[in-house]
């Protein structure tokens, strides 16, 4: 309960006097042990960005909005203030968003790139009378019946406000489902709900006193951000949201728009894949699509191998032989994702939540024993529970010892830090199972079927099998079996997608570096890092990802899509 309370104290505000330095003293207590290294590091940037602020700039009267909110990440701080160069340098003004004026790590790091204008969220207080319609809207919320799903259509003065305020209570309480009767929820939650009500009237506020022509941020929801996303959209502002792939040295941009708020940020249009499938499928797709499966899981990138730790190819037999598999039986896999970290944002859900499509899915396993099942826990789940610094039983066992007990003898749990390689369980397995994962847009190039417990960014795009009800959904585990193989049109369908998501979507950094490196534990602000490799503006033009970047965000396409694959994809 004490731990509960102490992070939901860091999510509601604390009093408006208050508030700036009891956050700077709490920042500079938690980050003591690499004060020095982060001045070492400050140091280089305004070093390495000299000819940066050098540079006359004549403004043309368009302004950037960067939403970076907090400081925690430096990686972040430099990534915004490094894109946002290709606008700068043409003219444009670029202002940062910030809580507070605590942020002082922040602003250095910014004005090292010549940024030099701030908003702050803490300027636009509330007025009682705001405060109080705040807190009877939020009785209003409270009073309606409570259920996740209910909740998620929560919407406030334009904004979609439910499942920014779901997914903060399940990362305060790391499980898979959430027991509104529980009295311990019901005050997280109205605690939640007023603090998220008054920063959707603070955002309004400040977007208002502070409009811009295009606003950039790599988060896009959860109760700080995803209000500021939505009223800027709604006073016509479009936003771009910039994402890590798979790959330590490229980005995903996509537009946010009212048509596309709620589209995945690494999605595929169907007009794109409509378009692709009637190019020849060549040698030259086939193996770039190959490298990039090899890459993203034999250990190549930093980013990908987090989530593939310590992993080792199995061969079928070994396979077989580890779990003790009938081989006259067809086997599938159940790619559980992260419960208490669920995708909420994007696609619709046959089930309630995480949870309980996790325990309805292993219970349709154990009932289907013309099947080998194994049910995969994410490896995601190793780094972010340390990350969250999580000690506490995996959410997925605690769910199968309290709703299912012990397993039959043909359904398996492979462990979050076992090493089998994924892409082994892809090449062996038939049939895969997943609500909306990345694994069921690779396993089906291998011409292998998954079964989908929601919508989201590939689902409908005709190489899935996707369900419209949750009985539909338990039917067609009940007879997986029986399901005939993919035919040639869905696996070119599913293997264009994969290569347009893969490598066309990508946006490839030549003028800076990514760094990343493990930490024992815990967050720190410098396990991620940017650094330049230009060093003059000659320089900056002669390398064009941030020219090619700029000219795409001042248009009004929605994906930023990369015209030299090879530059993008895994086989450069």
């Amino acid at each position: 309960m004490e731990a509960v309370l102490c992070r939901l104290r860091r999510l509601v505000e604390t009093s408006h006097h208050l508030r700036a330095p009891l956050m700077l003293l709490r920042k500079l207590w938690r980050d003591r042990r690499c004060i020095g290294r982060i001045a070492i590091d400050l140091l280089e940037t305004y070093r390495a960005t000299n000819f940066l602020r050098l540079v006359p700039v004549t403004s043309i009267g368009r302004t950037l909005n960067l939403y970076a909110v907090d400081d925690d990440s430096i990686y972040g701080l430099k990534l915004m203030a490094f894109i946002s160069q290709a606008l700068r340098l043409e003219g444009w003004q670029i202002q940062v968003v910030l809580r507070n004026r605590s942020m002082i790590l922040g602003r250095a790091y910014f004005r090292a790139f010549g940024i030099r204008r701030f908003a702050y969220l803490e300027d636009h207080c509330l007025a009682d009378d705001e405060r109080a319609f705040c807190g009877l809207k939020a009785q209003e919320f409270l009073d309606g019946p409570l259920s996740l799903q209910g909740i998620k259509a929560w919407t406030f003065e334009g904004c979609w406000i439910g499942p920014q305020i779901i997914s903060t209570l399940s990362r305060i309480r790391f499980e898979g489902s959430v027991d509104f009767t529980n009295p311990e929820v019901r005050r997280c939650l109205r605690g939640l709900l007023v603090s998220t009500l008054e920063h959707v009237l603070r955002a309004r506020k400040l977007i208002e006193q502070h409009p811009a022509d295009l606003a950039l941020t790599i988060e896009a929801n959860y109760a700080v951000f995803g209000p500021l996303v939505d009223v800027a959209i709604c006073h016509g502002c479009n936003v771009i949201q910039m994402v890590q792939p798979w790959k330590d040295d490229a980005l995903t941009f996509r537009r946010i728009t009212p048509v596309t708020r709620r589209d995945h940020p690494s999605s595929v249009a169907r007009n794109t894949l409509d378009f692709l499938v009637l190019r020849p499928w060549t040698d030259r797709e086939q193996q770039v699509l190959d490298q990039m499966f090899k890459d993203r899981y034999g250990g190549r990138w930093f980013l990908q191998e987090r989530n593939q730790c310590n992993t080792r190819y199995y061969t079928p037999d070994e396979l077989t032989q580890r779990f003790r598999l009938d081989r006259a039986k067809p086997t599938a896999v159940v790619f559980s994702q992260v419960l208490w970290d669920a995708n909420l944002f994007y696609g619709d859900d046959l089930f309630e939540d995480a949870g309980e499509w996790f325990v309805e899915t292993v219970r349709a396993a154990c009932a289907n024993p013309a099947l080998n099942w194994l049910i995969k826990l994410h490896p995601a789940n190793v780094w972010k529970r340390k990350y969250e610094g999580i000690t506490q039983e995996y959410a997925e066992q605690v769910l199968i010892d309290r709703s299912i007990g012990t397993l039959p003898d043909h359904v398996m749990l492979i462990a979050a830090d076992d090493d089998i390689s994924t892409l082994s369980l892809f090449e062996f397995i038939d049939y895969g199972v997943t609500v909306r994962g990345t694994s069921g847009m690779e396993l089906v190039c291998f011409g292998k079927h998954c079964v989908t417990a929601g919508t989201g960014r590939y689902s409908g795009l005709g190489f899935t099998l996707d369900s419209t009800s949750r009985q539909q959904y338990l039917q067609r585990l009940a007879c997986l079996h029986k399901q005939a193989a993919m035919n040639d049109e869905e696996i070119l369908r599913a293997k264009w997608h994969a290569y347009a998501a893969f490598a066309l979507r990508l946006w490839p950094m030549l003028s800076a570096k990514a760094e990343f490196m493990h930490r024992d534990q815990g967050r720190d602000p410098m396990d991620h890092n940017l650094r330049l490799v230009v060093a003059s503006i000659d320089e900056l033009l002669h390398r064009g990802d941030l020219a090619a970047w700029g000219r795409w965000a001042e248009g009004d396409a929605v994906d930023f899509v990369c015209h030299q694959p090879e530059l993008a994809g895994s086989a450069a």
